[in-house]
């Protein structure tokens, strides 16, 4: 067997982030309740869930596409919701990195997204508009596919280059962002745009996951302590919607533009359990060590040991089963020190709604780096005996995390995901907003947006036209 090559080190940064959630849109909202451990759950209004057992939804209020780009409304009429939360996202995550899109090469700019289900709701929503008709909209083959939530973005921002889609369920954002790791270390790019995409808020879906005894039931009167991560109460996950940007650069490349950045990506890393994994809903084995080997992984590549990891942002979905995986995982991979580690889960607020959720993890680990915070798990009252000598965060906290591990779970327990985050050298330092200054490439267009125009409050976008030469 040829030894794996080595991972070309390349410093790769985030320097924009952009989450559409159902506690609040933008990084400063979002944030905020984060921090005050404010629940973005509620009756499930998208679908009708009037025969579901399982009744709570996290869904992102009052979304309008309109208020983040123009024409946003007609649009909406024709895009799968997954892709409008996609490109509502990708809009705060650029304006949030003062990125001038005219001063980029947009050869060397790609995109990457995550999405879980794709745009399955519009498509089981035509089947029967198809049975009834014979007919379907002629956009319906473009959106049929889960590609074109990637071939939106990239036409909008005109950015040519690399594009990717990853489909690898709840740990779709983290993947896309890990595979964006990839290719900028690998020199394919300067920088890449990630995205996770999902709303998992479809009848069929909604169906499948009561089938398989996922949801929570016990709390459908009280919506608001219904996600209950390693709580000796839980009883399954909420199934929601939302959406998170990231823009990752290579470090050289954003400091030559003076960018803030948020954070360094030290490590990923993505284990499956392999041929003697077999599928079951509420019986499977608990077998711990391919998580065990993500986290291993993204530890040693990231250069740290248990000691270093001042923080883990942990899938903590509530469910049943898998809290209690995650729980034994973190005690092998952390050994002696995982009772000390502080541990916390943002889906106590957010639910568990496929690529959104890993890629709004990702954001949350960026944040607290940058804020110098720890967000608190809610409804964590009583400690699971099984899940071991958990240290779980149950009120913010005010102390800055210099490493957090960031690790989700795939459906089934068939595959784990990990990556790593670590704050810049000169944090202390660095600007609270960029200077665009720096020119990308000698054949970008020469002209330049002012460090002001990005602190305006957002205003809608419009599509991206390439310039007259």
């Amino acid at each position: 067997m040829t030894e794996r090559s080595a991972v070309v080190n390349v410093p790769v940064v985030v320097t924009g982030v952009g989450p559409v959630s159902a506690i609040g849109c933008g990084r400063n909202d979002y944030w905020d309740s984060l921090l005050a451990g404010r629940h973005g759950f509620g009756p499930i209004t998208l679908c009708d869930a009037s025969e579901s057992p399982s009744k709570v939804g996290s869904e992102v209020k009052g979304f309008d596409l309109e208020a983040y780009v123009e024409g946003g409304r007609a649009m909406a009429r024709h895009t799968p919701r997954p892709v409008q939360l996609a490109l509502a996202a990708s809009v705060l995550a650029l304006h949030d990195a003062e990125l001038d899109l005219d001063a980029c090469d947009p050869d060397r700019l790609g995109i990457h997204v995550g999405t879980s289900i794709g745009s399955l709701g519009d498509m089981m929503a035509l089947r029967a508009q198809w049975r009834e008709t014979g007919r379907v909209p002629p956009h319906t083959a473009f959106h049929a596919f889960n590609h074109s939530a990637a071939c939106v973005l990239s036409s909008f921002f005109n950015i040519r280059g690399p594009i990717h889609t990853t489909t690898s369920g709840c740990n779709s954002g983290l993947d896309a962002l890990g595979q964006s790791l990839r290719m900028i270390q690998a020199g394919a790019a300067e920088a890449m745009l990630v995205v996770g995409t999902d709303c998992e808020l479809v009848p069929e879906i909604l169906a499948a996951l009561n089938a398989s005894n996922s949801l929570t039931t016990r709390f459908n009167s009280e919506p608001g302590r219904a996600s209950r991560p390693y709580d000796r109460d839980r009883d399954g996950n909420v199934i929601g919607e939302g959406a998170a940007a990231l823009l990752l650069e290579a470090e050289p490349h954003a400091r030559r533009r003076k960018a803030r950045v948020y954070a360094r990506v030290v490590g990923y890393s993505v284990a499956s359990a392999g041929q003697n994994r077999q599928y079951s809903h509420d019986n499977p084995d608990i077998d711990v060590r391919p998580s065990v080997r993500a986290l291993a992984a993204v530890m040693r590549e990231a250069g740290w040991d248990p000691a270093h990891v001042d923080l883990v942002n942990a899938n903590g979905s509530s469910s049943v089963i898998y809290d209690r995986v995650e729980a034994l995982a973190l005690k092998e991979a952390l050994g002696e020190k995982f009772a000390d580690v502080p541990v916390h889960s943002i889906k106590s607020m957010l639910g568990q709604h496929g690529a959104g959720s890993s890629a709004l993890q990702a954001v949350t680990a960026c944040l607290s780096i940058r804020r110098a915070a720890v967000p608190p798990t809610i409804n964590h009252e009583n400690l699971d005996p099984a899940c071991g000598p958990l240290r779980v965060v149950t009120e913010a906290q005010h102390s800055g995390p210099q490493n957090v591990l960031v690790h989700s779970i795939g459906l089934g327990g068939f595959y784990y995901s990990a990556a790593a985050f670590s704050a810049p050298e000169n944090l202390a330092g660095a600007p609270v907003s960029g200077v665009m200054r720096v020119q990308w490439s000698a054949k970008a267009h020469p002209r330049f947006k002012p460090t002001s125009e990005f602190q305006k409050p957002l205003e809608p976008w419009k599509p991206r036209q390439d310039r007259a030469t």
